[in-house]
């Protein structure tokens, strides 16, 4: 083992590679809302989620309730109880190390759910990258905001607009039941926009809801 992995997990380098121009783009989007700069960077050093730190972004740039916002980032966030629950099923860490839980993400918790079970140091080794490089692209673009011009800023937008389509069509192939939770989700989103930041909450509600009404065909389809 080199100098350098004993340091880094290689695994961890294409996660961070793949976090740094989403954090970008969210230290832009924070500036773009007319947000301190303070703001997103505490979101992105103590949230680190992702998707819902966007969604805090749009409900506090638009006034809601704080109750709203934390409603809405535990229901974004509620999947990685689960995942917390079937990862401490295969590790068996003291309790201090145990905070290093606060690092899990999606792309983390499949990569240390690959091969024998990490001990604590080895998730460490793995998730310490995508942190600091998610924190540091939320710096760089809050800072960076402020200067660039407005079309590479919408650039930016753009970019994350395109991803969020792209994860849902690509869910939509694998599970057609999808997109008639994501209508109705976003059907009850708009109808309810009047309500503020609770229409969003509610469309997530409804969404999850008709999810599960809907009969998986591809249960239905196995012998």
């Amino acid at each position: 083992m080199s100098r350098v992995t004993r340091i880094v997990d290689p695994r961890a380098v294409p996660i961070a590679l793949g976090y740094l121009p989403v954090a970008f783009a969210f230290g832009l989007a924070a500036v773009s809302l007319h947000t301190p700069a303070w703001f997103p960077i505490l979101l992105s050093f103590f949230v680190y989620a992702g998707a819902s730190q966007f969604a805090a972004l749009h409900l506090v740039a638009t006034g809601s309730p704080t109750l709203t916002v934390i409603l809405a980032v535990w229901l974004i966030n509620l999947r990685m109880a689960l995942e917390s629950v079937s990862f401490f099923r295969r590790v068996h860490w003291p309790r201090p190390p145990r905070a290093l839980a606060l690092w899990l993400t999606d792309e983390t918790f499949v990569a240390a759910s690959l091969g024998p079970a990490p001990e604590h140091w080895e998730f460490l080794r793995m998730a310490w990258l995508p942190y600091a490089v998610w924190v540091a692209g939320t710096v760089l673009g809050a800072l960076l905001g402020a200067i660039l011009p407005n079309l590479l800023k919408d650039a930016f937008g753009i970019s994350i607009d395109a991803l969020f389509i792209t994860l849902l069509v690509s869910t939509v192939r694998d599970n057609p039941r999808t997109v008639w939770a994501a209508l109705a989700g976003g059907a009850a989103t708009v109808l309810t926009s009047p309500l503020g930041g609770w229409s969003l909450l509610l469309g997530m509600v409804l969404g999850a809801l008709v999810h599960l009404a809907i009969p998986d065909a591809r249960r239905e389809a196995q012998p």
